[in-house]
């Protein structure tokens, strides 16, 4: 694709320094196109990422605003993975048969290095980090995708043999059937219920998610989760070869747990990876993950040696039941990308307190908070809860629970409301089971802010 001179719309400069929308604007400007950011943000919320592009001339920038003519006149519109597919804007790019694309369909469509997809509602991150980590033994990687690193951000430096690890959001996913590619190794770690505030409806969102191994073929493979119902229904169109992961023994290709062991079989054999004594994280949702990242390095034929040894020193990945600090006999853990009532659940049952604050709330993703509470209810920690639809809900479903002690708009004023109710032996956890928009910038920003606080009680 020579995109010399051709105008390129990027719709959503997003937040992230090595994100999709400044990389593609970029990546565009060094191609030689003729590039527009448009955002419906004002310009003051991009200091810093202007700055950073302040050097490509052929960069042009409306903020505020979109435009129809903009992008009726455009070659190409990249689209930010917060955008909706149904936004009016790419309806009247599409009506003119202008092509619609997202930084991995630009990717794909110029780059045939070897691709690992990691995609699911929950454990993607952990996921796709650790199998990373695995296959540094045989491969120069690249992780990017959801972590916060567009594929653009690292193209120009990914050479021949290199493979790229991916995670892979439904909204990364969304506009590969613009190439008809995917990952030569797809793992999906589950389907959950999420993201209900973007999609009509969850068929809709696990359809995204299908993109991953639709475009696949016999030569490819496809990890998938024996235990989730949706996938074993879903993957039945899959043309690439399905292995599967479970925490309990099955027959056919996959990673299972027997008798404390983590074990590989592909046609009939069978070889010990590793030992659940080797793993360091916690909670049965976390050995899970371990399970798809250890049956897709298996795949690529990483030794049992080499996995025992990542799998002794890998402690989880940033912001994912992330243990921040222990301090005068209490544990702070940061897990603020739990967004979903699931994730928040699946932390409550990995660090089994009998004595905890719990920071939860925020915007609700029109999900369902009945499991949720009655998981609180089971457990019953202390409950700071975030100002926004989310914590209604919680508060709804937790009617005449006596450990509320509050709704605040501030990480500092929830750490304040917290510290007369912690004692020496508590866990003080922020998985907030809800998405952070209102209160903070992004989900990134209110552990990043939690991590201060916890570090300010430190000095006091």
């Amino acid at each position: 694709m020579d995109f010399k001179g051709k105008k390129v719309v990027i719709m959503g400069l997003g937040s992230y320094d090595q994100g999709s929308g400044i990389a593609a604007a970029r990546f565009f400007a060094r191609a030689g196109a003729k590039v527009l950011v448009t955002d419906l943000k004002p310009k003051e919320v991009f200091v810093r990422q202007l700055k950073k592009l302040a050097g490509y001339r052929t960069i042009k920038y409306i903020f505020g605003k979109h435009r129809k003519i903009d992008f009726q006149m455009a070659d190409i519109i990249v689209k930010n993975p917060d955008v909706p597919v149904g936004s009016p804007y790419l309806a009247a790019a599409r009506k003119r048969n202008i092509p619609v694309h997202n930084d991995w369909s630009i990717f794909l469509s110029l780059n045939n290095n070897p691709l690992v997809g990691v995609t699911g509602t929950r454990g993607k991150t952990t996921t796709a980090t650790l199998l990373n980590e695995f296959l540094k033994e045989h491969y120069e990687t690249f992780l990017c995708g959801n972590v916060g690193v567009s594929p653009l951000a690292v193209i120009e430096k990914v050479k021949p043999g290199n493979v790229v690890v991916a995670e892979l959001s439904s909204w990364n996913l969304q506009q590969l059937p613009a190439v008809k590619k995917g990952p030569h190794i797809a793992v999906i770690t589950n389907l959950l219920v999420d993201h209900l505030n973007k999609y009509k409806n969850l068929n809709e969102y696990y359809k995204d998610k299908e993109n991953i191994f639709k475009y696949q073929t016999h030569g490819d493979f496809l990890v998938v989760n024996r235990d989730d119902a949706q996938l074993r229904k879903r993957v039945k169109k899959a043309r690439s070869r399905v292995f599967w992961f479970s925490q309990k023994p099955f027959a056919g290709d996959g990673v299972f747990v027997r008798g404390g062991n983590i074990v590989f079989r592909a046609d009939g054999k069978e070889a010990v990876a590793a030992n659940v004594s080797d793993v360091r994280l916690k909670g049965s949702h976390n050995l899970e993950n371990i399970c798809a990242a250890v049956c897709a390095a298996m795949i690529t034929h990483v030794s049992p040696v080499h996995i025992k040894k990542v799998l002794r020193a890998f402690t989880g990945v940033s912001s994912r039941l992330e243990l921040v600090r222990e301090i005068g006999g209490v544990k702070y853990y940061n897990d603020t990308t739990a967004t979903t009532p699931d994730a928040a659940i699946a932390a409550l049952r990995a660090l089994k307190s009998k004595r905890m604050i719990l920071l939860a709330g925020g915007t609700d993703k029109k999900l369902d908070y009945r499991a949720y509470a009655k998981e609180v209810k089971k457990r019953r920690p202390f409950l700071v809860l975030f100002a926004g639809t989310a914590a209604d809900k919680i508060r709804k479903e937790l009617k005449n629970y006596s450990h509320i002690l509050g709704v605040v708009q501030s990480m500092k004023e929830a750490m304040r409301m917290a510290r007369p109710h912690i004692k020496k032996g508590d866990i003080v956890l922020l998985s907030p089971g809800a998405a952070s928009f209102g209160i903070f910038k992004n989900e990134f920003d209110r552990g990043v802010q939690f991590v201060k606080e916890v570090h300010l009680l430190h000095k006091k």
